[in-house]
């Protein structure tokens, strides 16, 4: 019994001892879990703060860079614009309200059209304070660039064909001001031919190019390019309504005709005139056929072309005077063609006084061909072609003017003077 005793007591006073030395293990231990686990809080709000930096930047450096699309950017403006921008996204996303210090230094180069913006922020710790850490300095950079010099006034969207946009027979097109883009990336994706030229500010090719000799483009075209996605692809379409008219045909005296569906299409011949009332025509499973010396005239009309046959014919012998909406669904588009029509229907423009397309023509399944014996849409303010092929043949000479601000027909976004890409570089 005594044996016993001795031997409970022993294990009894063991117990407490071990007891003990549990607990102090554990209050060391817990201190280590909750300073080790407060330092890795601290690095995740500050690596959320960085992001939130950097998207700033980001954004900052973006929105700097579109000012170039302006006349009259100059540092001063790029700079302020930059600085406001990141001033707001920091606020909205509650950094200036966090209890750090940050610093907004944009820098421009008006030559590489580039704009950077920095941004240093000096962010409090919370547990790492007690490791001494008492702040962390946070540094994030973004520099964003202008691609391309000018305003987009013609794409070629077909990437497959041969000779996406192809120049023929002495044709001309002259965009002084503005870029002619070709997605095809065969090698003879952009072609002038046969005494054709090019001018224009910018010429590029996702492909090749072909030339009968050094004038056939002024400037040489940049190969190689990325091919540019339908800028208005995410434009919506008109709603086709019911057939206001039906195979509608126009062959003597002067016939006003007011907006809506026309099944079947509408000829105008024999030397009648048809004036078009302000509004969107939407001509559908047929051609607008202008030919016979008739006349069409519109002013703020948009054609929506939709259906197998809904095509546009304006023949040699014809006088056409058309400019886009100043408003509504179409606004500064001229013709839209449905796209879900046939691919590879034929668009043309033969008539010998067409020098009023005010608009942008856009047919992302068709071919646009102009082919006339004077100059076509030169008297335009601006004229615009986003088509899936464009050809001028048999000695045309295409203009497309960029006086936009001499008009109060819209630009479509993504084309025109809003179409020089920003992009991120650094």
């Amino acid at each position: 019994m005594r044996a016993r005793r001795k031997f409970s007591h022993l294990l009894a006073r063991f117990t407490r001892d071990l007891r003990g030395s549990i607990a102090s293990t554990f209050v060391v231990s817990a201190m280590g879990i909750v300073t080790v686990g407060g330092a890795a809080m601290d690095y995740a709000n500050l690596s959320q703060a960085k992001n939130r930096f950097q998207t700033a930047a980001d954004s900052a450096a973006l929105a700097g860079a579109k000012e170039f699309r302006l006349g009259n950017a100059n540092t001063t403006t790029v700079t302020q614009v930059a600085r406001n921008f990141a001033t707001q996204a920091l606020k909205a996303s509650g950094e200036t309200a966090s209890g750090g210090s940050v610093t907004i230094s944009p820098s421009v180069d008006t030559t590489a059209k580039t704009v950077t913006v920095a941004i240093n922020a000096v962010q409090p710790t919370y547990v790492m304070q007690l490791l001494g850490a008492d702040v962390a300095h946070i540094h994030v950079s973004a520099t964003a660039k202008v691609m391309g010099g000018a305003p987009i006034c013609v794409i070629g969207l077909d990437r497959d064909a041969t000779s996406t946009i192809l120049m023929d027979k002495n044709a001309r097109l002259e965009a002084p001001n503005c870029s002619i883009y070709s997605n095809s990336i065969k090698n003879n994706g952009l072609t002038a031919k046969n005494s054709a030229t090019i001018k224009a500010s910018f010429i590029c090719s996702a492909g090749g190019k072909a030339g009968a000799g050094p004038g056939s483009f002024t400037p040489a075209p940049q190969t190689d390019c990325p091919v540019i996605p339908d800028p208005l692809a995410a434009r919506p379409q008109p709603v086709v309504g019911p057939c206001l008219q039906t195979n509608l045909k126009v062959t003597s005296g002067m016939v006003t005709l007011l907006p809506g569906t026309y099944c079947g299409g509408i000829v105008i011949s024999n030397g009648a005139t048809v004036n078009l009332s302000s509004g969107v025509y939407t001509i559908k499973d047929g051609p607008l056929t202008v030919t016979g010396g008739a006349t069409l005239n519109g002013s703020n009309v948009g054609l929506f072309l939709t259906g197998k046959g809904g095509t546009i014919n304006f023949d040699g012998p014809s006088n056409i005077s058309l400019t886009a909406p100043a408003q509504g669904e179409m606004a500064g588009m001229l013709m839209f063609e449905d796209r879900t029509a046939p691919q590879g229907q034929s668009h043309n423009i033969l008539s010998d006084n067409a020098r009023m397309l005010l608009g942008t023509i856009y047919l992302p399944q068709g071919r646009l061909h102009v082919a006339a014996n004077r100059p076509v849409s030169d008297l335009s303010a601006y004229t615009i072609v986003v088509a899936r092929m464009f050809t001028l043949s048999e000695g045309p000479t295409m203009v497309l003017n960029t006086n936009y601000t001499n008009t109060n027909i819209p630009v479509p976004a993504g084309v025109g003077p809003g179409s020089n890409r920003t992009a991120l570089i650094n």
